[in-house]
């Protein structure tokens, strides 16, 4: 019985061995697969960083801020305006004639939900103004990306956000930002105020999506 079995475990070993040179000598159907497939050689890219740090990027938030101060102190003051026109309005509750009282309170709610709909109108436009400024930069990255790994024989490219792990060596986040500087040192920011009410329409859906 013991021969049998030490038989047994050699036929299973020589098994083993059989396939495995099967898949590594040349000529043979696995080989000739393997042999087709690229070795992967993997690039990381910090996008978020790129975001942050480019020069095109930064100047995109500048004029972000700049159009959304100038909304502020818009708003400010029409809060103020309305805040000042409720007070007068509620004074004049026991001087003016029932019908008279309720024709200026149902205009000062519409000045208002027009305010509300101008406000939001507002803040639309400029969000889509400022993902069309960062979708410019982020094509630009993705082909930068795409030159560098290029240049450095690399076949894939993850975000830093993707992994966990991985070693320094695959970092291409500073080559991709410096020649996207280079390439790229700022974008055209729309004017949020001549965009078309279409695109303002198309940011509030890609946002509630």
């Amino acid at each position: 019985m013991k021969t049998i079995a030490i038989s047994r475990t050699f036929l299973t070993a020589l098994s083993v061995t059989t396939v495995m040179l099967a898949l590594l000598i040349p000529g043979t159907a696995a080989y000739a697969q393997a042999e087709k497939m690229a070795v992967p050689v993997l690039g990381v890219v910090d996008t978020d960083r790129i975001l942050q740090e480019s020069l095109a990027a930064k100047g995109v938030r500048l004029e972000r801020d700049k159009y959304a101060n100038q909304y502020q102190s818009q708003v400010k003051e029409m809060e103020a305006s309305l805040r000042t026109e409720d007070q007068e309005l509620s004074q004049q509750r026991g001087v003016l004639a029932p019908e008279v009282f309720q024709q200026r309170a149902q205009g000062f709610q519409q000045k208002l939900a027009d305010f509300q709909t101008q406000l939001q109108d507002k803040q639309e436009r400029l969000d889509f103004a400022f993902q069309q400024a960062m979708q410019e930069i982020g094509n630009t990255i993705m082909v930068v990306s795409s030159e560098i790994a290029k240049e450095r024989g690399i076949n894939a490219v993850m975000a830093r956000s993707q992994l966990m792990i991985f070693d320094p060596s695959m970092d291409i986040t500073k080559p991709v930002l410096d020649k996207l500087n280079e390439r790229l040192g700022s974008v055209a920011f729309q004017n949020p105020e001549t965009l078309q009410r279409q695109g303002s329409e198309g940011a509030a859906a890609g946002a509630a999506n």
